[in-house]
């Protein structure tokens, strides 16, 4: 008898898409693709939340998730966004700011011909409605042909050819704390006084249960990406007398302190995501001398409130570890920074992967660009290769802290040691700059730049890996 249950059930990889921001390395997995590159399985996760109180830019990280992914995605093939806004606070204006920035989202993403991103609020639609309508199309997205398409880099575990699944889509809600079924809300329509209104709290808690109850299916098999924030309280210990002391607050998340509470969630909200970011500690970004942004657009003029940092910290991921917290750099008016959030992150690292002086000082991967507190940020927006030269010592440096097994496989090199070890064996850096660290749909288009990972360069040190699309007999 043969000990095999025969259900010919059979789970498709999960792919995470990379969305940069510090997000990928410490959420990935990695994964060799069809031409022996190395990909960081990370980023964005099937459910993922951004919780908070106000003023943590919640919302603005929130955004740069979803479009940074969909710039990815429509760089190969089209996607589509929705958000279902609860708060009834979000602008086109800047939602279509924010997304300028990504080069591969039309310009007028939200009302122009070319729509990709629908919006709407809880004036226009109850929640439930929403939540319906999104379903019904990931169950339409399932069984369409035509979505279904080749991601090129990935190897199909079971066939060994390629991996074919539906194209990648996204649904936002900001926020779940204020996400109201129809039901619920006709409870509030008449007299608050009411007895038939005591039981809100109930019913809005189990139509969050059963939204959430389905996400971790409707997400997987559609490919459907879910993304919402929360807002972040203090809970009330309402016992009095001598047993008060002894009936404090519990802790639902490690990470979380037993004061703080996830309001107006689900109670399966904390353990059906993917990832649940914590954003606290927001902190203006300023020069102590000037009292300007540490890192100005401009040499004048400047806003001295328009940079913060924001503190996020892991609070649960099926992914990668938690309870890590990355510092993201925000721009008030242009919203999260991904190369300046990069190049902090290696700054205030012991400067790590810079060489030169506090007032002169270059990336060691472009030791050509000089750079100064001052005009690194412009220096950032106008040079792609400098963003990458910033992007890889960052990725480096985070391999140094999350990944310990390529360390323990004598891969791991400092900056410096990388960049003249791969020069001595004849690459040139400024072809090696010339690419990407992301994966995308169409890996292999000659449309887009070359794969090559951080992984790939400590590879190619030791003699482990030679990209496919670099030819060393013509340098």
């Amino acid at each position: 008898m043969a000990l095999r249950f025969g259900l010919n059930n059979k789970i498709k990889p999960k792919l995470l898409i990379n969305i940069g921001a510090l997000f990928d390395v410490p959420t990935s997995s990695l994964v060799i693709g069809n031409k022996g590159e190395t990909i960081f399985n990370g980023g964005l996760g099937f459910v993922t939340a951004v919780v908070g109180a106000g003023n943590n830019y919640k919302s603005t990280i929130l955004h740069y998730m979803m479009l940074s992914a969909g710039d990815r995605i429509r760089e190969s093939y089209d996607t589509g966004m929705s958000t279902y806004d609860t708060e009834v606070n979000i602008t086109i204006d800047r939602l279509q700011y924010l997304a300028k920035n990504f080069k591969h989202l039309p310009n007028d993403l939200i009302v122009g011909e070319d729509r990709v991103w629908e919006l709407t609020d809880k004036s226009l639609s109850p929640a439930n409605k929403w939540a319906m309508d999104v379903f019904d199309y990931a169950a339409k997205k399932v069984k369409d042909t035509s979505i279904m398409v080749d991601y090129t880099a990935f190897v199909d575990p079971y066939t060994k050819g390629p991996l074919k699944m539906v194209l990648p889509t996204f649904a936002e809600i900001d926020s779940m704390t204020e996400f109201e079924g129809e039901a619920t809300s006709k409870m509030l329509d008449g007299d608050l006084e009411d007895s038939s209104t005591n039981t809100f709290a109930m019913k809005q808690g189990l139509f969050k249960m059963k939204f959430m109850s389905r996400l971790p299916s409707v997400s997987t098999s559609s490919n459907t990406f879910f993304l919402m924030t929360a807002q972040i309280g203090t809970k009330i210990n309402m016992d009095t007398g001598p047993m008060a002391k002894y009936n404090q607050p519990t802790k639902k998340l490690q990470y979380l302190k037993s004061s703080d509470d996830i309001k107006g969630v689900s109670s399966k909200f904390s353990f059906l995501l993917n990832n649940g970011w914590f954003a606290h500690t927001a902190t203006v970004l300023k020069n102590q001398a000037t009292k300007l942004p540490e890192y100005p657009k401009v040499n004048d003029n400047s806003n001295a409130t328009d940079l913060n940092t924001v503190k996020l910290t892991q609070l649960r991921s099926k992914s990668g570890p938690s309870g890590y917290t990355l510092e993201i750099v925000v721009s008030q008016t242009e919203g999260v920074l991904p190369a300046l959030t990069e190049f902090h992150h290696i700054k205030t690292n012991g400067k790590y992967g810079i060489e030169g002086s506090n007032l002169s000082y270059n990336i060691v991967f472009k030791p050509d660009t000089k750079l100064s507190r001052t005009t690194v940020r412009r220096k950032i927006d106008d040079d792609a290769k400098l963003r990458r030269a910033i992007n890889i010592a960052s990725e480096l440096l985070q391999v140094a802290v999350f990944m310990p097994n390529i360390k323990e496989e004598g891969l791991y090199c400092e900056p410096k040691e990388l960049y003249d070890d791969i020069a001595a064996m004849g690459y040139d850096w400024e072809k090696l700059l010339d690419s990407r660290g992301y994966w995308l749909i169409d890996q292999y288009s000659k449309k887009s730049l070359p794969f090559l990972s951080v992984i790939d360069l400590l590879k190619m040190r030791k003699g482990l890996y030679k990209p496919y699309w670099y030819d060393l007999t013509k340098d």
